[in-house]
Formats: C-alpha cells, sequence, structure tokens
C-alpha cells in the first residue's frame, strides 16, 4: 500500500465523506488513516453514488499487516451505512486494531444489503482489539 510522505501526527480528529466502492476512494482513505498515528476520532459519512462495488480483501488484508491502524481511535461515527462487503470488513478492521476504542456508532443509510438483524448478528462476531468498545446502532446499545 502506498504512504504519504508527510504523517499528520497532530490530526485527532478527522470527518471524512467517502465511499467503499472503488479501489483509489479506499486506498486514499486506508493512506490518510495509516498517515494519523494520534487520530482518536474518525467520523465517516459514506456516499452512495452510482459506483458498483468491488472486492476490496487486499486492501484490507495489507492493512491487517500493522498494528499501528488506528491504535489510537477511541470514537468511530459512520453515517448512512448500507452494510456493504467492504463497509463490514472496514468495520472489522476497525474493532480488531483500534486497541483504546471506547464507542463505534453506526447510522443506517437508506439502502441495505442485507437485513440489520443479520448484519448486527455478523457484527456481534466481531472481534474487538479494546474490551471497552461498544457498538450502537442509530442509537441503542449492541
Amino acid at each position: 500500500m502506498e504512504t504519504l510522505p508527510c504523517t499528520f501526527n497532530n490530526l485527532k480528529s478527522l470527518i471524512l465523506w467517502t465511499h467503499f466502492c472503488e479501489r483509489p476512494a479506499i486506498l486514499s482513505t486506508f493512506c490518510l488513516l495509516m498517515n494519523a498515528p494520534n487520530l482518536e476520532e474518525l467520523e465517516i459519512t459514506i456516499d452512495r453514488g452510482d459506483s458498483d462495488e468491488i472486492e476490496a480483501n487486499a486492501v484490507y488484508q495489507d492493512t491487517q499487516l500493522t498494528d499501528a491502524f488506528c491504535a489510537n481511535l477511541q470514537v468511530v461515527k459512520i453515517d448512512d451505512i448500507g452494510w456493504l462487503p467492504n463497509e463490514m470488513c472496514f468495520i472489522e478492521l476497525v474493532l480488531s486494531k483500534a486497541k483504546v476504542l471506547l464507542t463505534t456508532h453506526l447510522r443506517l443509510g437508506c439502502l441495505s444489503s442485507k437485513s440489520n438483524e443479520d448484519a448486527l448478528c455478523e457484527l456481534m462476531t466481531y472481534r474487538r482489539a479494546s474490551p471497552h468498545a461498544q457498538v450502537f446502532f442509530n442509537g441503542e446499545i449492541e
């Protein structure tokens, strides 16, 4: 995975408007997050756009190799989630890497690829690096 020529050491909070349907957008998001080692709060609004989703397993596997990914992340908010496979992989990766994560807030968008019940059952199987990590779905604790 490409790296940036600089590191955003002072970046504590980040708000992104992105999507997980095209490889360039996914790589840009990961590159930014990997170069923000002190990031504590991340808010992502997912843009549905009109692109077809691609499988991004290789991107997620490359990121799993580094323990520094989201190491200081405490709060994650994701709006307009559609339970698409790449979105679920991103959530799983964050939960498995963020060792000091306290809360993850997920807000459903208008388009959903699976039932909320199926998605929440899948979320509950994800390993959490932080023993204090809680997942909130539309404001309700899960």
